[in-house]
């Protein structure tokens, strides 16, 4: 169960999660000018959401549950 792959898979879902987190910080802070940012904050969020969501299920399936067909 745990092999260097659940290592580097949990290492990446990690990773991805705390970017996520990060960019969440920075769309819920308020504004203190209307020019926008110069970081595009909600398209790193996105990206980063859907590598947290694939990260899991692999890191499901490496610990034996099956997420889709046989």
């Amino acid at each position: 169960m745990l092999t260097p792959e659940f290592w580097v898979t949990f290492g990446v879902f990690c990773v991805a999660a705390s970017i996520s987190a990060s960019m969440v910080w920075l769309e819920k802070r308020p504004k203190q000018e209307l020019s926008p940012r110069l970081f595009p904050t909600t398209f790193v969020l996105l990206l980063s959401g859907a590598v947290v969501v694939l990260a899991g299920i692999h890191l499901l399936n490496l610990i034996g549950l099956h997420t889709g067909n046989p």
